[in-house]
């Protein structure tokens, strides 16, 4: 072989040892990106998810599926999403019930709250909301905890499923009110709210996305808020403190996750299109709607704020002996 036909020869043995591109080195997103919601669709993150959804495709370019993935609290959806491919293009719409109140709660997890996941940004945070339905006729905290100390084991509320953060709030006002209910767990909030209308549970302490609206035509009643602080779209409704019974103070909070392993800059995209479409205007008027606050913090400030909240609710849930039925 010639002197002249070397670098020729250098070069084919280069691109046979070399490796071809790899997808992950394709400008992201490079297909649709799908948006894992771990709760049937009509409840409240679905209800987050889907303007969120509309206004991250109108940033990044490409579609925002929504999927919902119901079951065992939110915990299923979520361990599927820890599991996906660390590429950006499979992210969670969490919650303090899938990062913080699942581990003191489920003996056993499919996932790591802190270690399966790349926080992106906090979307929103609101309280709960105590209402009652028609048929059970009480208006006030102080009528509901008399009338389950007259009939204790009588009296029921529903939830979206064991290990939600509605779920604990109803667990916590049993204790601090002193009285004896039963927890009836449904899958998703649609189903919840239709028992609650139909008067087959007597209240709820639900996300102000599923009650707010039925509370301001008057088909169920507000009686309180958790919290410290009265709700600014309910601002007649007291906290459970005002109303008598302090220590319920649940604040619930959606954010987005990527699976751990998803590449920083892939990372600062998500985050940009999320905090992008949370000031976009259609978004803003779909939350204001709902009665949640929204955040769009920081990648860094999320996840400190998802370490405390998940060493936070788990001792609460232990020390107040919160267990699956």
């Amino acid at each position: 072989m010639s002197i002249r036909h070397l670098p020729a020869v250098l070069a084919a043995i280069l691109a046979v040892a070399m490796p071809a591109t790899p997808a992950a080195a394709q400008p992201f997103p490079s297909r649709p990106v799908t948006l894992v919601v771990p709760f049937p669709a009509g409840g409240a993150l679905d209800a987050v998810a889907r303007p969120m959804a509309e206004g991250m495709r109108r940033v990044l370019g490409q579609p925002v599926v929504v999927e919902n993935v119901p079951g065992a609290g939110g915990t299923l959806g979520t361990g599927n999403v820890a599991r996906a491919a660390p590429d950006g293009h499979t992210i969670l719409l969490g919650s303090v019930a899938t990062h913080a109140i699942a581990s003191g709660i489920y003996p056993k997890l499919t996932y790591d709250p802190i270690a399966s996941f790349a926080p992106i940004t906090q979307l929103t945070r609101g309280p709960l909301v105590l209402a009652v339905s028609a048929q059970f006729g009480k208006s006030t905290v102080g009528e509901l905890v008399a009338a389950a100390k007259a009939r204790p084991g009588t009296i029921n509320y529903a939830s979206t499923g064991n290990g939600t953060a509605l779920h604990v709030a109803g667990e916590l006002f049993k204790s601090a009110a002193g009285i004896d209910v039963q927890h009836v767990p449904y899958r998703g909030g649609g189903q919840a709210m239709t028992a609650l209308l139909a008067g087959e549970v007597a209240y709820i302490i639900g996300n102000t996305q599923l009650v707010r609206p039925l509370i301001t035509s008057g088909k169920i009643k507000g009686l309180a808020v958790t919290g410290e602080q009265r709700l600014g779209a309910l601002p007649e409704l007291p906290t459970f403190a005002q109303a008598g019974v302090p220590g319920v103070d649940v604040v619930t909070w959606f954010g987005l996750f990527a699976p751990a392993g998803t590449p920083p800059e892939v990372v600062r995209q998500l985050h940009a299109a999320a905090t992008a479409a949370l000031k976009d205007e259609m978004v803003q008027k779909s939350l204001a709607t709902m009665g949640d606050e929204s955040v769009g913090s920081s990648v860094s400030d999320f996840a400190a704020f998802v370490r405390s909240e998940h060493q936070r609710w788990v001792q609460i849930t232990r020390s107040a002996g919160i267990k699956i039925d």
